[in-house]
């Protein structure tokens, strides 16, 4: 057996930036080929193209920065202590969950190993990361999206709250009171 030590806290942010990099190809090439999809769809609903195009743009960007301080996290707080794997670059993305054959891949003479726990419990562990991961990405960018456009230049200045849009109704109908 060989020795191995887990990830120090103080590598969080290399293994943050290590994931951008890599990931981000990953990141590049769905953009990528998401495009002629959407492309497609563009042709049945005109003039939505450039907007899907920017909401994917900026759902895989966000997905990406999430992903990576979700690695950092994972790199930190579950490699070296619930498992050990030898060919370390990063383990977790939220796209396909740790197997068993990530685990015992050889590098020269050492191989991985669980670390007191299941297959199924490291799993288990990738999915509550996986989820806490595809949504804060969705939420970001629901909330992204769903900002008002700034005001041209002149325009009356229109509320902005988040607040704003839920009482709008009741504003109405009391204007309409009056």
């Amino acid at each position: 057996m060989s020795t191995f030590h887990p990830q120090p806290w103080s590598d969080f942010p290399l293994e943050c930036g290590l994931y951008l990099m890599l990931a981000g190809l990953l990141h590049l090439a769905l953009f990528l080929a998401g495009c002629p999809i959407l492309a497609v769809l563009g042709v049945l609903q005109p003039g939505t193209f450039l907007r899907r195009v920017g909401r994917l743009g900026l759902f895989l960007g966000l997905l990406l920065v999430v992903g990576s301080l979700f690695n950092g996290v994972w790199s930190c707080a579950i490699w070296g202590r619930l498992y050990f794997s030898t060919d370390y670059v990063f383990d977790f993305t939220p796209f396909w969950p740790i197997t068993q054959k990530v685990i015992d891949a050889p590098f020269g003479d050492m191989r991985g190993q669980l670390l007191g726990v299941s297959l199924f419990q490291l799993q288990l562990v990738w999915f509550l990361f996986a989820a806490g991961t595809w949504a804060a990405g969705i939420l970001l960018c629901r909330l992204i999206c769903r900002r008002p456009p700034a005001n041209p230049a002149g325009a009356v200045d229109a509320p902005t709250s988040s607040l704003s849009h839920f009482l709008r109704p009741w504003r109405r109908a009391t204007d309409q009171r009056r």
